[in-house]
């Protein structure tokens, strides 16, 4: 019976013993749980964030890198030696002295083989001058034609002063054709008493020979070249009178008094600053109905549109050169040289 008492005891602590040993594996497995969790949060969040690099395999040279380091070296040495010596022999003047000597070659070859300067011609040439011309070409007969250079010879040629625009051709074998376009000349620009210069029909001072042109109308003002071509157009456009023109001058670079006749005693006509044109086709129609450049007259205003004021021409006092009016002739009050605007 102690043995089955102590066998139903046995059962029981048995029992008992398993709630415990229950009990305390749910509490190790709480215990654990909450250890495993903190241990492995800990342990992921450092090996994730913060854990140490694995460790570096020590480098070690390999044949296969050594060539390949080798090989970029050498191009690198070879690149700069190339571009260094290249940049070198060209500064050095090497590479230009041998172009020079081989064109040299080739022209003495091509010269020997008849492709020489046989003919210069022109087209258009009226006023330059020849020898100036063939200066600027800077070639000649039996020159070597594949020496000559187009290009360069326009532009000497378009800077010789009559010359407008150009055209230069090499026509091989042996023939080299010049097409000129000129200036035309207006008028004689007076730059002081006895300095002339020739305006063309761009109003540009030509510094060439001046008297050739000596039967051109004079100009006189600083700022008249540029004024000229318009003033020649609108005097044009009245030929008779156009024909009686010797000198006009610029005043304050505003308008225009034109000279009629001769220079020194001759008719004055004063044109208007605004609408020069209508008051010069007014006294070509007053020409033309009275006479009005006919009369004994010294100067014709034009400025006001709705009058015409004229100056009577008196005679001369001996030895004195200064004009005197007639008793019976009445002088119109004019605006003196002192006033002229």
């Amino acid at each position: 019976m102690r043995w089955l008492g102590l066998g139903g005891g046995g059962r029981a602590g048995a029992s008992s013993s398993r709630r415990k040993s229950a009990g305390k594996g749910r509490g190790k497995g709480r215990a654990t749980g909450r250890t495993t969790g903190r241990t492995t949060g800990r342990t992921t969040g450092r090996g994730t964030g913060r854990g140490r690099a694995p460790a570096r395999t020590p480098w070690r040279p390999t044949w296969a890198g050594t060539l390949r380091a080798a090989r970029l070296t050498g191009g690198l040495l070879l690149l700069v030696g190339v571009t260094g010596g290249g940049a070198w022999v060209w500064q050095s003047g090497v590479i230009g002295r041998q172009i020079d000597a081989a064109g040299a070659a080739v022209e003495r070859v091509a010269a020997r083989g008849g492709l020489v300067v046989r003919s210069v011609t022109v087209e258009g040439r009226d006023r330059t001058d020849g020898t100036d011309l063939l200066a600027a070409l800077r070639t000649g007969r039996g020159e070597p034609i594949l020496a000559f250079d187009p290009q360069a010879a326009l532009v000497r040629v378009e800077a010789l002063p009559w010359v407008l625009s150009a055209r230069v051709e090499r026509r091989l074998p042996d023939a080299i054709h010049v097409v000129l376009r000129e200036r035309t000349p207006l008028a004689l620009w007076q730059r002081a008493p006895d300095d002339f210069a020739v305006i063309d029909r761009l109003g540009e001072a030509l510094d060439v020979d001046t008297r050739p042109f000596a039967a051109l109308p004079v100009i006189v003002g600083r700022d008249a070249p540029a004024a000229v071509p318009a003033l020649m157009t609108m005097l044009a456009t009245e030929p008779d009178l156009m024909a009686r023109v010797r000198a006009a001058t610029r005043v304050a670079g505003r308008r225009w008094t034109v000279h009629l006749d001769a220079l020194a005693d001759g008719i004055d006509v004063r044109l208007p600053e605004r609408q020069p044109q209508t008051a010069w086709r007014r006294l070509a129609e007053l020409q033309r109905t009275d006479g009005l450049l006919e009369r004994n007259i010294s100067m014709v205003d034009l400025r006001l549109p709705s009058q015409l004021v004229v100056r009577p021409r008196g005679p001369v006092v001996p030895g004195t050169g200064t004009p005197v009016t007639p008793s019976d002739t009445r002088r119109v009050p004019v605006s003196g040289p002192a006033q002229d605007t």
